[in-house]
C-alpha cells in the first residue's frame, strides 16, 4: 500500500533535521530511541552530565520530544550533523547551541500529495521547501561555529602544552627521543614518551585514565596546574600514580640510546646509560642523565622498614632538631603536628578535627593510628 510504501522511505531521512542521508558527506546514522554511543556516554562522563538515552538528549538540546513517535510519520534515524551540534552543546563552553524548535522539520501523515513520495516516484533529488532551507542554513552556520571552535580548542591545547613543558623544565635531566638509536615509527615514539616533556620517559608512572609521564614532570604540573590529567583533563592526585607494568619497563630499559659525547659514538641501552656516561670525564657538566641519583625511585610504602629509615634518615634527624630545640625533645607531638598539617593541605578537615582532638586529650579515644588511617 501507499502508506506502507511511505514508512519505508521514512527510513532515509533525518527525523531531526529533514535531510536525506545520501546527501550527508558523512553518511552514519544514529537511532531515535535507545540508549547513546560510547563515544556520547564517555562525553557525559567527563562533564558530570546524567543524560543516557537519546530521546532525553534530543529534547534537551532541539526541543523535540521523540518518544511519542509514530513509525508510520517520523522517521526512526538522525543524521552525523545533528549528532554533531549536540556534541558541540555538550563539548565546549558555549552551553546554548542548539536548533530552535520552529525551525525543525514537522512530519504529518502520509496524503496523496506527499512530497517525500513525489519525489521518490520521479526518482528527482528532494527539493527543500522554503523552512528547511533555512533550517539548512541555520545548521551550516552552526556547524561553522563548531568548527571555528575546535581550532580554538586545538590552538589553546598547543599553547596549554607549551606552559607545561615550561613548567616541567626537565631538559637538562631527560633524554630527548632525537638519542633513539633506531629510526622508530612516530607512535612507537609517543609512547615511549612523556606527554609534557616528549622526552624519553624517565622514572615513568602511570595515571589512572592510563596515561604515562615522567614523575617529575607530573608531579609539577599537578601543583601548578590542578589535580587533574594533562592529557584528558581526568581527575588525578598525586597518590593515584602507579608505576606501569614489569613489561612495558623492561621494553624501555632496553632501547638502544646514542650517547651524546662528540668523540663517543657508542650506542648503550637506556638501563646502562647513566653508567655509560658516568665513565666520562665531562659527564658532569655537558652529558644528560636520566635521573638524579641513578635509578628510579620507589615509593615508600614498596621499601623494606630498614630502606625506609634510611630514606627518611635526614628528615628524621631535622625533626629531632627540632623537638630538642622548641618541644623539649617531644618528638611524638611534632609528628602529630605534621601530619594534622599534612591533613589541611589536603582539605581533610574532619580527619584532622579530629587528630587536633586527640592531641588536645578530647575526642573520641581513638588512637592516632586508627584517625589517621
Amino acid at each position: 500500500s501507499d502508506k506502507a510504501i511511505h514508512q519505508a522511505r521514512l527510513r532515509h531521512f533525518c527525523r531531526i533535521c529533514g535531510n536525506h542521508f545520501k546527501s550527508d558527506g558523512h553518511n552514519r546514522r544514529y537511532p531515535v530511541h535507545g540508549p547513546v554511543d560510547a563515544k556520547t556516554q564517555s562525553l557525559f562522563r567527563k562533564k558530570e552530565k546524567r543524560v543516557t538515552s537519546w530521546p532525553d538528549l534530543i529534547a534537551r538540546v532541539f526541543r523535540i520530544d521523540v518518544k511519542s513517535d509514530v513509525d508510520s510519520i517520523h522517521p526512526t534515524e538522525f543524521c552525523h550533523n545533528c549528532w554533531s551540534i549536540m556534541h558541540r552543546k555538550f563539548g565546549s563552553a558555549h552551553s546554548q547551541v542548539y536548533c530552535p524548535r520552529n525551525v525543525t522539520v514537522e512530519w504529518h501523515p502520509h496524503t496523496p500529495s506527499c512530497d517525500i513520495c513525489f519525489t521518490a516516484h520521479r526518482g528527482l533529488k528532494r527539493k527543500r521547501h522554503q523552512p528547511n532551507v533555512q533550517l539548512s542554513k541555520k545548521l551550516k552556520t552552526v556547524l561553522n561555529h563548531a568548527r571555528r571552535d575546535r581550532r580554538k580548542r586545538t590552538q589553546a591545547r598547543v599553547s596549554s602544552k607549551e606552559v607545561m613543558k615550561k613548567i616541567s623544565n626537565c631538559s637538562k635531566i631527560h633524554l630527548s627521543t632525537k638519542l633513539l638509536a633506531v629510526d622508530f615509527p612516530a607512535h612507537f615514539v609517543k609512547s615511549i614518551s612523556c606527554q609534557i616533556c616528549e622526552h624519553i620517559l624517565a622514572d615513568p608512572v602511570e595515571t589512572t585514565c592510563k596515561h604515562l609521564f615522567c614523575r617529575i614532570c607530573i608531579l609539577r604540573c599537578l601543583k601548578v596546574m590542578g589535580s587533574y590529567c594533562p592529557s584528558c583533563r581526568y581527575p588525578c592526585f598525586p597518590t593515584d600514580l602507579e608505576s606501569p607494568v614489569k613489561s612495558f619497563l623492561s621494553i624501555l630499559n632496553s632501547l638502544m640510546v646514542k650517547c651524546p659525547a662528540q668523540e663517543c659514538n657508542e650506542e648503550v641501552s637506556l638501563e646502562k646509560y647513566n653508567h655509560h656516561v658516568s665513565s666520562h670525564k665531562e659527564s658532569k657538566e655537558t652529558l644528560v642523565h636520566i635521573n638524579k641519583g641513578g635509578r628510579p625511585r620507589q615509593h615508600l610504602l614498596s621499601l623494606t622498614r630498614r630502606a625506609q629509615k634510611h630514606r627518611l634518615r635526614e628528615l628524621k634527624i631535622q625533626v629531632k632538631e627540632f623537638a630538642d630545640k622548641e618541644e623539649g625533645g617531644d618528638v611524638k607531638s611534632v609528628c602529630l603536628t605534621l601530619f594534622l598539617l599534612a591533613l589541611r593541605a589536603r582539605n581533610e578537615h574532619r580527619q584532622a578535627d579530629e587528630l587536633e582532638a586527640i592531641m588536645q586529650g578530647r575526642g573520641s579515644g581513638l588512637q592516632p593510628a586508627v584517625c589517621l588511617a
